[in-house]
């Protein structure tokens, strides 16, 4: 499993943290040891707030109240870290989890942990702020073997095949390449299958919207072909037999680069997309 680092931000304000805020900081701290791994820096505890407030002071002090009393009991359990600031914005690979929202930093708001739940609206899934950091790196990766190890946690809606990647080089370099293919499977998890349920299982109103409102071409088993594409999956000891015609195609239509899936199955999760070959023409 893929799991970040993640450093906890000093407050700007820590007198202003409400009930609210501190609970909420709770559950995000117990997501993000569950899930990643968590640290306190040796240095939040003496850097001052707006108001001359350190984190010892406002934890330790003589001043406490049962949201400082709360926030010492989560902050305490932490693992620490010997590690500044400044060497934590020179790693490779890190997020920060601020107290409150009043706490961003301004040139890290895409590295800062938020929201820790994801939302279903219209017809679009909002995943939560750890999935998108996730997504930020995986567009640095520069081979296809960490890419595919990586997938599944930036893509926990689609289902991938074992096969998925073994065509995955026909792309070309991954450098060149891992923008575009992430964007276009962060459009499949995130909207594919609601957009597909919206349009009642229609797979050519659905295809139509992902173009006109994602910018991504898509294309089924057009009128002229005889040929399906399939693969056999495995899923909960089953055998099933998926037709894969549907595809996205990277770039440009007349691309040879593309994201072969199906709408899945009822057994298999009600559809679920399953993203079953990635790279170029499916001749075989």
């Amino acid at each position: 499993m893929w799991r970040i680092d993640f450093y906890l931000l000093p407050s700007s304000s820590y007198h202003d943290i409400d009930e609210y805020e501190a609970f909420e900081f709770g559950e995000k701290v117990a997501y993000l040891c569950n899930n990643e791994k968590m640290y306190v820096p040796d240095e939040f505890y003496g850097i001052s707030d707006k108001n001359g407030i350190t984190a010892m002071d406002y934890l330790y002090g003589k001043a406490q109240s049962d949201i400082s009393d709360y926030l010492m009991e989560v902050i305490s359990k932490q693992k620490t870290s010997s590690d500044t600031y400044f060497e934590i914005k020179n790693k490779a690979e890190y997020g920060y989890l601020p107290i409150t929202q009043k706490d961003l930093p301004d040139n890290s708001k895409h590295l800062c942990v938020m929201n820790i739940k994801n939302v279903e609206e219209d017809k679009c899934l909002k995943v939560n702020d750890v999935i998108k950091i996730k997504r930020f790196y995986i567009k640095r990766v520069v081979d296809y073997k960490i890419y595919a190890d990586r997938v599944r946690e930036c893509f926990p809606n689609i289902i991938f095949h074992d096969d998925a990647f073994e065509h995955v080089e026909k792309l070309g370099k991954c450098v060149d390449i891992v923008e575009e293919l992430t964007r276009h499977l962060t459009v499949l998890n995130d909207n594919g299958k609601k957009l597909y349920d919206y349009h009642n299982k229609n797979e050519k109103d659905t295809l139509a919207e992902l173009k006109s409102g994602y910018d991504i071409i898509c294309s089924g088993k057009g009128s002229n072909e005889e040929k399906s594409y399939n693969k056999e999956i495995i899923y909960n000891d089953k055998k099933f037999q998926l037709t894969c015609n549907p595809h996205t195609k990277l770039y440009n239509k007349r691309t040879d680069q593309r994201i072969y899936f199906c709408w899945g199955r009822d057994e298999i999760e009600n559809h679920r997309i399953i993203v079953v070959r990635i790279g170029d023409h499916w001749d075989e």
